[in-house]
């Protein structure tokens, strides 16, 4: 309230920025640059241009209030939104004078002046790891900015982002080391020193290795960055079971990409600006759009993305360059409704849609005729291999029926039978694709990958691509990988893993190196890149037996588990399999893992069954640097902005504490020399990582270094690298270390290139793709030496495969008739499940997450000290009315519910045909395809400490991995089937 008119008013608008003359957070930092901000009264602002051409309307003209937030809507959307007419006065404009600080009224003391800085530093919100700029009065983080020297966000941000500050000034963080004082499970714990927990920790940890080896030591690194000094301390310590969230995201995504291009995750050209040289060599932010057509086959990334500029890039290069936009997918989603062609398809035939658009093109190709000439011929001949093969093996499905509905495989009529799309968009988008050059096709991690034919449709996905020459050109399907700085060096400790080890099989001595322990590669899954957490729960109860390897035949148990940063009971496969895993005890009553420690700001669910909980510094407490995929070559420093807050250790800190403490107890491995004695600060062990960055080479067009000779390898700043050739130093440069980044506002930026698998006289460039061949394969070399190092039987060329619990699948049809519905997922604001703590984002509304909740009160904890960013008093009960929370809900179509007597707000109960069942609240849409049911990844059904108010909406949101079928699971990626569930609905009221 102002205390002098007695009206509410909205905000300052970034008062302390107007003085400096910037403009407030809000508009600097809106992704789709669709806030303007003036003096409306100043006829000359851009905001008086844009408010005379359009009607505009506000929300509560009756308050009074100040400023004033327009809203610009067409007529046909307007009407469903409450707001209202307003006619602005007319008053004349203020003087253009400099605002200063009046002084202090007679009597009054002025403030003393508080000791402000602005931090450079990287986000870990989400994925996407935005560059960001985090002002700090008096050691507290106060507000936090777009960083505009990074050209991932290019001083954009979003609303998750923005929530940082609540995450890390949350009343529910860990403030010190816990242990478990009930069952696991019970979330009940006491406090006790660091001392104490690491002493505890690393005796139990020595005590294992000497009994079942370090072997049996498992380590999840969850979904975060920063994890190299977790890393490090772990394979000093023996164990080769390092996991993290990848292994359950998208390796079916990123197997077709990397078979085939050398590189796991490539895009859209989307990405500007971009830094690129001209022709006369000079580097210069290019703008401009080539991409003419997208297909999004799964993806949704005007929500749920980690290439956060795919939001701005694709509506710009519609806006500039006529770019068709076509959306593959189930659900109406915000992408869909950017879309030129939306085409709703069956889950999970994905792959069905793409091999029937293959087969057409293959099928109607002419070079001869330019309207249909479909196939990059010369681009086929000079660039890649095994085409003719992969053909020939594709073709032979289309001259076979397949057995489920009596078509030829791929033609337009089988395609449409399998995916529900008519066979004339087919033929459609097929011609569209063919004959539009640049094109790219992207695959989604949620919508393809989690199907457990997502490698086939990753294949053919590249297959398009390839075929028709729109790899790594402008405007087409570009590698990142080529483009991703590399970092770590030695200071991840691989070179631990070699020490050599002797175990005993069937009373012999065998000898091999630690690596040859580990679990999936010589345990029978070769082929699995990312390691196969998915079976862990599995392994807990039986223990893990190596199939392959020196060690084959050799059997070890799971004996303890480390989680830092993830929430793997929550999104690492099925819920009720952890749960019984974790808890399992053996036929002496103890707990058959004997060790479970849990990492982390807050205590998840996964948490609640821990032993020991040690407290992790936040993302704006520690040291690191970003680790995220983009057309830019690009790093950022994550730097220390406040002090870890509470007792708190970042990771480099925990690496250091732990390893004098397993010197202290007794361990044999880890040695001084490696940690204490190596790095004298946190700075030190960044530095370490950043020697091997960029580590790209000079090639692709245009030249990144034209100065430099093409296909040396660049190392250190971007403005004056080191160059190599072979083994040898042709220009020294300057590395980067931390105190460049810090003098640089925190990033560091290379010139891009495309065209990377070529050299300027138009040869292959020998180095990428990074394939054994050099060039793109359409003939698995990768696989073939898999099959020849392990005996295995793995295709090296196309193959075909369905889903398992889908509809279209003969085998299960028996179950069509009464578990008629398709049960997909979708990614919310959240990342993991731990930003659910942050209020702003709890009032979000989202795909699949609605404002539903029920009545209910919630008392927040006491903050300790730290400021209060949640907007919710301590210590008084906050009363939260129905409605005011966006809750996970479950999505079905609105005929659907009509059909089983549903309505929205519904409770609802859906059943899989292994008699699993979660319960939740129905939410009717048109956005829906019927039929299918959607319903949020990772934030509903749970409950634990860490939680805060959220815990109060569990009974009645719904945790979809408790219906995920275990044994569903790819053989050869490793990825779980979270997309191939099939239920029935029940209304709660029926029970």
């Amino acid at each position: 309230m102002n205390p002098k008119t007695g009206k509410p008013e909205k905000c300052d608008f970034c008062y302390t920025r107007l003085k400096k003359g910037e403009e407030p957070v809000c508009v600097k930092s809106c992704m789709g640059k669709a806030i303007v901000f003036g003096d409306i009264n100043d006829k000359e602002s851009e905001i008086a241009h844009v408010i005379k051409r359009r009607q505009i309307k506000v929300l509560n003209p009756e308050h009074g209030s100040y400023p004033l937030v327009f809203y610009l809507f067409n007529e046909n959307i307007s009407k469903y939104v409450p707001l209202k007419e307003y006619e602005i006065p007319k008053v004349r404009s203020l003087p253009k004078t400099p605002v200063r600080e009046m002084p202090p009224e007679s009597g009054e003391v002025a403030p003393v002046p508080s000791v402000s800085r602005l931090v450079h530093t990287a986000d870990i919100m989400c994925p996407s790891e935005c560059g960001i700029s985090v002002l700090v009065e008096d050691g507290v983080a106060k507000k936090i900015y777009g960083n505009p020297h990074s050209l991932i966000n290019n001083g954009t941000f979003c609303a998750k982002g923005a929530a940082g500050l609540q995450l890390t000034y949350s009343p529910n963080r860990i403030r010190t080391p816990l242990m478990r004082t009930g069952e696991r499970g019970e979330d009940k714990w006491k406090s006790i020193t660091w001392e104490e927990a690491a002493d505890f920790v690393t005796k139990k940890l020595i005590g294992i290795k000497k009994e079942y080896g370090p072997e049996s030591v498992f380590f999840d690194g969850g979904d975060m960055s920063d994890g190299i000094a977790y890393e490090r301390l772990l394979r000093a310590f023996g164990t080769p079971n390092l996991f993290h969230h990848g292994s359950v995201c998208d390796p079916n995504r990123q197997w077709g990409h990397k078979l085939m291009t050398g590189d796991s995750r490539p895009l859209p050209d989307v990405q500007r600006p971009l830094l690129i040289r001209n022709g006369d060599g000079e580097s210069y932010l290019k703008n401009r759009h080539e991409a003419r057509l997208i297909m999004n086959v799964g993806v949704n990334p005007f929500v749920a993305t980690r290439f956060n500029y795919m939001s701005n890039g694709i509506p710009a290069a519609k806006t500039e360059n006529n770019c068709k936009y076509i959306v593959v997918d189930p659900s109406h989603t915000n992408s869909a409704a950017h879309a030129d062609i939306w085409l709703p398809i069956r889950p999970g035939t994905d792959a069905a849609l793409l091999a029937s658009m293959l087969f057409y093109i293959i099928d109607n190709c002419c070079l001869d005729y330019p309207a249909h000439c479909y196939i990059d011929q010369p681009f086929m001949d000079n660039y890649t291999v095994g085409w003719q093969e992969f053909k020939e093996t594709f073709l032979t499905f289309t001259k076979k029926k397949d057995p489920s509905n009596n078509l030829y495989y791929f033609s337009p009529e089988w395609g449409e039978e399998k995916t529900g799309i008519p066979s004339a968009d087919i033929k459609k988008v097929s011609h569209l694709f063919g004959i539009t050059k640049p094109a790219s096709i992207e695959v989604g991690m949620h919508g393809t990958a989690h199907h457990t034919n997502g490698d086939v449709t990753a294949i053919l996905a590249t297959a398009l691509c390839l075929i028709t020459g729109n790899v790594d050109r402008p405007g087409g399907l570009v590698m990142m990988g080529p483009h991703k700085p590399k970092k770590g060096g030695k200071s991840a400790g691989h070179e631990f893993l070699d020490r050599t080890v002797t175990r005993n099989i069937d009373g012999v001595d065998v000898k091999g190196s630690l690596s040859r322990l580990q679990k999936d590669r010589y345990g029978g899954y070769p082929a699995v890149t990312r390691g196969m957490l998915i079976d862990l729960p599995g392994k807990m109860q039986e223990g893990v037996t190596l199939t392959h390897g020196p060690f084959k035949g050799y059997t070890y148990p799971v004996k303890a588990f480390i989680t830092r940063g993830g929430n793997p009971v929550i999104t690492a496969g099925s819920t009720p399999e952890w749960i019984d895993a974790l808890t399992a005890r053996d036929e002496h009553g103890e707990y058959k893992v004997e060790l479970n420690v849990y990492i982390d700001t807050h205590i998840t669910v996964t948490g609640t069954y821990a032993d020991i909980i040690f407290p992790e510094a936040g993302f704006l407490e520690r040291m690191g640097l970003s680790s995220v995929y983009t057309m830019s070559p690009e790093i950022a420093l994550r730097d220390k902005v406040i002090k870890p807050l509470h007792e708190s250790k970042t990771s480099y800190e925990f690496m250091m504490y732990m390893a004098d403490a397993f010197i202290r107890n007794g361990d044999a491995d880890i040695r001084a020399e490696d940690f204490s004695a190596k790095y004298s600060s946190e700075k030190d062990f960044i530095n370490e990582q950043l020697t091997t960055a960029p580590g790209f080479y000079n090639i692709g067009d245009p030249l990144p270094y034209p100065d430099l000779q093409e296909g040396c390898l660049i190392l250190g700043s971007p403005d004056n690298p080191r160059a190599v050739w072979g083994d040898t130093i042709i220009k020294y440069g300057e590395l980067l270390t931390v105190d460049w980044l810090r003098k640089h506002h925190g990033v560091a930026v290379w010139p891009a290139s495309y065209y990377r698998y070529r050299k300027s006289d138009g040869t292959p460039s020998g180095i990428f793709p990074q394939t054994k061949s050099k060039k793109f394969e359409f003939r698995f070399s990768h696989v073939e030496k898999i099959n020849k190092e392990f005996g295995t039987n793995y295709p090296v060329t196309f193959y075909w495969a369905d889903c398992k619990w889908n509809p279209k699948n003969p085998d299960f049809r028996k179950f069509v008739r009464e578990y008629p519905f398709q049960l997909i997922s979708g990614r919310v604001h959240h990342t993991m499940t731990i930003t659910a703590v942050c209020p702003y984002l709890s009032e979000t509304e989202t795909e699949c997450m609605e404002p539903l909740n029920d009545d209910f009160e919630y008392r927040m904890p006491r903050h300790n000290g730290a400021p209060d960013r949640s907007g919710i008093p301590y210590n008084d009960k906050a009363v939260f009315r129905a409605g005011s929370v966006s809750i996970p809900v479950i999505a079905l179509n609105k005929s659907d519910g009509e059909t089983l007597h549903i309505k929205t707000g519904d409770m609802i109960i859906l059943e899989n045909p292994q008699g699993r069942r979660v319960r939740g609240k129905a939410f009717l849409t048109e956005e829906m395809m019927p039929g299918v049911i959607k319903v949020p990844f990772g934030p509903g059904g749970q409950k634990a400490s860490g939680l805060g108010f959220i815990n109060q909406t569990s009974e009645y949101t719904t945790n979809i991995n408790e219906l995920y079928d275990p044994d569903n699971f790819n053989r050869i990626t490793g990825t779980p089937g979270f997309g191939d569930i099939m239920v029935k609905v029940i209304r709660d009221s029926e029970q």
